[in-house]
């Protein structure tokens, strides 16, 4: 299947049973479009060798990176992702005590397979972002539109299921998918 486009950032945050370790989400809210979505697994791949051969081997993913690509970055989504308080006058306010909470991420990626458009779904259950980096620059002769990111790092959840995903015929039921596993939507 060959991908070819990208749509439908959702984000929800979620509450960990300090016992259990299970989540649970307020429901699913649009993060903003999507410009460009990159995950980058971190493995854990250990050998033991016995013998003068590999006797055991374990490789396994044990979290990774979420970079998000976004078209805008607003202050409610800013403060909800990375913790911040943002006050009924709109302003935003980022103290040194603030923690991101655990988010669950999802996407749709356009898949195209023997001429017949596919949609992906990819959801991570356990992310928290951090701070984004800023550069702005001034407006020269002909226009740049400059976008924005934000970096995550996922991180398995007590069951071990650190991305679920699941391949539907129409956008609609990708998109209802990734919003049924965050709980009912927020928009």
């Amino acid at each position: 299947m060959a991908k070819i486009g990208l749509k439908n950032f959702y984000y929800s945050v979620a509450t960990e049973n300090a016992t259990t370790g299970a989540l649970t989400y307020g429901g699913a809210t649009k993060l903003a479009k999507a410009i460009s979505a990159s995950f980058e697994p971190t493995v854990s791949d250990a050998t033991l060798y016995a013998d003068d051969a590999i006797a055991e081997r374990d490789a396994g993913v044990t979290g990774g990176t979420l970079t998000l690509g976004i078209d805008r970055y607003d202050l409610t989504t800013a403060a909800a992702l990375l913790g911040h308080t943002l006050g009924t006058d709109g302003e935003m306010v980022s103290n040194t005590t603030d923690t991101a909470p655990i988010v669950g991420v999802g996407r749709v990626v356009t898949l195209m397979q023997d001429g017949a458009y596919k949609y992906r779904a990819v959801f991570f259950p356990k992310v928290r972002f951090q701070e984004p980096s800023s550069s702005n620059q001034t407006k020269g002769e002909t226009t740049e539109f400059g976008t924005y990111e934000i970096t995550g790092t996922v991180i398995p959840p007590v069951d071990g299921n650190w991305r679920k995903e699941q391949i539907f015929d129409t956008e609609a039921a990708a998109v209802a998918y990734l919003v049924g596993l965050m709980g009912a939507e927020s928009e």
